[in-house]
């Protein structure tokens, strides 16, 4: 195996080293650290210039070269700690951050990152050298592009509805996981609780869930205004705010410190995904989903 050193430097990773190199940077300069992968690629795009080699488009799978790239190497970057990916959410790690300081150029952050991957493949016999490649994409690549797509779908599915069907969305998961819902709120105002949710029809059985719902784009996160304005209004009561988008860290750190559940939209998918077919049919009706099966191959 070359050392970090001795690597040679031929399209494909001069490729993969800007994309590396921008991908952590645009990821380093968000509040949370993340973004979904469709922003990510979306903004990769309008920042850097791609050739017509890095911009081919595989004929077989439709995949263009620079974003399989991208997904392909993407693999290093998470096993050498900088990059943490979740349901097509993509994460700068405080490693990634501190590489893009010690490392401030894409082919020596490159060559940092070959090297902590080439010592995860030393201790791991699952490395990502021998598997089957498909039209020039590697299997881990396709796979890992349909998961984004599904997950992407369904991400911009709850963005196109309305905030009072976003909300009814919200109300319908509390439903499937054994709530009961006698409040949820009408167009105007609202007191500042768009969700009421007992754990037995008559609301004699603690704790009451109230949800403060917000409907807001990736681009809008959720602030810690909401965070101390669902506080208030709770009272004894559980707080809880469910978005179609993020929280700020402020936020999340206010959450925390006043025991309020936060529900982004990553988790919100997760969640409908996990409980929708202990859904009723008109819940289901407010964003229909379906399965699609793989064979799992070592």
């Amino acid at each position: 195996m070359n050392t970090p050193e001795s690597i040679k430097m031929g399209k494909s990773r001069v490729l993969a080293a800007r994309l590396m190199f921008h991908s952590l940077s645009l990821l380093n300069k968000q509040d949370s650290g993340s973004m979904p992968f469709s922003t990510l690629k979306q903004q990769l795009s309008e920042t850097l210039d791609f050739d017509e080699w890095e911009t081919y488009i595989y004929p077989n799978s439709g995949q263009v070269r620079w974003i399989v790239n991208l997904q392909y190497y993407s693999i290093d970057l998470a096993k050498a700690g900088l990059l943490l990916k979740n349901k097509g959410e993509w994460c700068i790690t405080d490693d990634g951050r501190q590489a893009l300081v010690d490392y401030d150029e894409p082919n020596k952050l490159f060559k940092y990152v070959h090297k902590l991957y080439a010592e995860w493949v030393k201790n791991n016999k699952d490395g990502k050298d021998d598997e089957i490649v498909v039209d020039d994409v590697p299997n881990s690549v396709i796979l890992e592009n349909i998961r984004q797509q599904s997950n992407e779908d369904l991400r911009n599915f709850i963005e196109q509805r309305t905030p009072y069907e976003f909300q009814d969305m919200v109300a319908a998961l509390l439903r499937s996981m054994n709530y009961y819902t006698p409040f949820v709120a009408p167009k105007g105002k609202d007191g500042g609780v768009d969700v009421i949710a007992y754990s037995d029809p008559l609301g004699a059985t603690r704790p009451i869930l109230k949800v403060q719902v917000k409907h807001y784009k990736m681009s809008n996160p959720v602030t810690i205004d909401v965070i101390h304005n669902i506080i208030g209004v709770a009272k004894s009561d559980m707080p809880i705010v469910v978005t179609s988008g993020r929280f700020t860290e402020d936020a999340r750190t206010a959450a925390r410190q006043n025991n309020v559940r936060l529900i982004d939209g990553t988790e919100f998918v997760q969640l409908w995904i996990a409980n929708y077919s202990k859904m009723n049919e008109d819940d289901k009706a407010l964003m229909p989903i379906e399965p699609v099966y793989f064979v799992k191959r070592d």
